[in-house]
C-alpha cells in the first residue's frame, strides 16, 4: 500500500554539465548518436595535433556517441565514474601529443567526481555499487535489470539515462509554464526504483524511518519516491512513465512553499498536471496518482482525447463543481482524466494562469474561488469554454489534436 504524506560528465568540453531543456513542447526523442557533439576536427592543420584538435584530450572511446550525449545531460553518473579508462571524465589524454590547454580538465573533473562519490551513503549501506545519477532537479537511483523496451532489451545504464532525460524534460516544461528557475525549488527530488523489494524495504527503514514494505511517496518537504520493479514497472516504458508522472507531483509540491495541494482541495490541479506532463512526454498517461503499484487500472489505454470528447458531448451534468472540491486520492481514474483535460485547456489557452492558480492553492484556498478569481469568470462559464474547446480540438477517433476552427486556414 502506498504511503502518501504532505509534508557527467563533462559535455565533450563544450556542452554544459547539466540539463538545459526548458520548452513548452516535449522532446521528440532522447539524445542519439545523430545529436551528439561532433568529435575533434580531422582537417589538416600545420600547428599542433590534428587528432585532438590541439586540445590535448580526446573523448573516451569506451562509450558510444549516444552515451556521451546522455552523460552531457547530467551532473554526475556513478556508472560512468567506474570506467577504468576515463574515470568518469569522458576524456582521455591524447596519445599523439604532449598535452594541451584542456589537459587539466581531466584531474579537475575527477576531483569533482570523487567528492560526489564520497557522499554515496546508499552504496555503503547496501555493500555494493548502486547505480545513481544526479541532474539539475533530481537524485535518481535506477537499480533495475536488463528490461524489455518493445521487442528489444535495454541496458540498465541506458535505462537510467532515459529516465533522467524524461524527468528533466518534465521539469523543463514546468519551468516554462510556471516561469521558474532552479532556485524556486527547496530541494532536489529523490526518486528510487529497486530490482529487489528487500533492498527497498531496508532502505525505507534506514533512510526514511518507515516500516512500510509498500511503495513510498513523500511530497512537499524533501520529496522522495521509492518503488521496486513489479507488475507495470518491469519494462523500460513502464519505469519511464512512472518516474515522469511522479516527478511532476514532487516538483509542484516543492515549489513556492513546501505544501502538497493534492489533499488540501487542489486535487484537480495536482492530478491534472501529473497526467499532463506524463502524457506530453510519453503520448499517453497510464499511472494512477495515488496507488500506482497496487491499483492496475486502465482508462482507454491512456489516450483520452476521443473518449473525453464523446463523454462531454453526451453528458449534460456539470463536471467542474463536482471535481473542484475533491482531493487527488478521492478521484477515480476517469475523474483524473477529466482533470487532465481541464489542465490541457489551461495550458493551451491561458498558460499565464498556471502560476497564479498554484500560488492560491498553496495558500489552501478552495479551487472554485481560486479559478473564479484568476480567470475573472464564474466556474460554470469556465466549464462552458473548456467544453467548447474540447469539442473544437479533440477528435472523435484517434488521439491527434485537431486545429481549432478559428485557426484553420480559410
Amino acid at each position: 500500500m502506498l504511503v502518501q504524506l504532505t509534508t557527467v560528465a563533462l559535455a565533450l568540453l563544450l556542452l554544459s554539465p547539466g540539463p538545459t531543456r526548458a520548452h513548452l513542447a516535449p522532446p521528440t526523442a532522447p539524445p542519439s548518436a545523430a545529436t551528439a557533439e561532433p568529435g575533434p576536427s580531422t582537417a589538416p592543420d600545420d600547428k599542433g595535433c590534428r587528432r585532438c584538435d590541439q586540445r590535448g584530450v580526446v573523448p573516451c572511446k569506451q562509450h558510444s556517441e549516444e552515451l556521451h550525449a546522455f552523460e552531457a545531460e547530467v551532473k554526475f553518473c556513478s556508472v560512468i565514474a567506474a570506467c577504468e579508462d576515463c574515470l568518469g571524465t569522458l576524456l582521455v589524454d591524447c596519445e599523439r601529443c604532449d598535452g594541451g590547454p584542456d589537459s587539466q580538465l581531466i584531474p579537475e573533473r575527477r576531483a569533482e567526481i570523487e567528492v560526489w562519490l564520497s557522499e554515496d551513503r546508499m552504496s555503503s549501506f547496501l555493500g555494493r555499487p548502486v547505480p545513481h545519477v544526479e541532474t539539475t532537479h533530481f537524485e535518481l537511483i535506477v537499480d533495475v535489470p536488463v528490461m524489455k523496451d518493445g521487442k528489444k532489451k535495454k541496458d540498465p545504464h541506458l535505462t537510467m539515462h532515459l529516465v533522467a532525460h524524461d524527468v528533466e524534460a518534465a521539469a523543463g516544461m514546468i519551468s516554462e509554464h510556471f516561469g521558474l528557475t532552479r532556485e524556486d525549488y527547496f530541494s532536489q527530488m529523490r526518486m528510487w526504483i529497486w530490482e529487489d523489494p528487500k533492498d527497498h524495504t531496508a532502505v525505507m527503514k534506514e533512510f526514511l524511518l518507515s516500516s512500510s514494505t509498500g511503495d513510498f511517496k513523500l511530497l512537499g518537504k524533501n520529496p522522495v519516491f521509492s518503488v521496486w520493479t513489479e507488475k507495470n514497472f518491469s519494462t523500460v516504458p513502464g519505469v519511464r512513465r512512472l518516474f515522469t508522472h511522479n516527478a511532476t507531483h514532487m516538483l509542484l509540491s516543492n515549489l513556492i512553499n513546501m505544501v502538497w495541494t493534492g489533499d488540501q482541495g487542489g486535487g484537480f490541479f495536482d492530478a491534472g498536471s501529473a497526467h499532463w506532463y506524463e502524457y506530453a512526454i510519453h503520448e499517453r498517461s497510464v499511472n494512477y496518482c495515488i496507488e500506482e503499484a497496487t491499483v492496475p487500472l486502465d482508462y482507454h489505454g491512456g489516450q483520452w482525447r476521443a473518449p473525453i470528447r464523446k463523454r462531454l458531448d453526451k453528458e449534460d451534468q456539470r463536471v467542474l463543481p463536482r471535481l473542484l472540491p475533491m482531493n487527488t486520492g478521492a478521484m477515480t481514474l476517469p475523474d483524473q482524466a477529466l482533470c487532465w483535460s481541464f489542465y490541457d485547456w489551461i495550458v493551451a489557452t491561458a498558460p499565464d494562469k498556471l502560476m497564479p492558480i498554484q500560488r492560491a492553492l498553496k495558500d489552501k484556498r478552495e479551487g472554485r474561488d481560486v479559478l473564479e478569481e484568476v480567470f475573472g469568470k464564474q466556474v460554470l462559464a469556465l466549464e462552458d469554454e473548456w467544453r467548447a474547446w474540447v469539442q473544437d480540438t479533440y477528435p472523435l477517433k484517434g488521439d491527434k489534436p485537431r486545429t481549432p476552427k478559428d485557426k484553420q486556414k480559410r
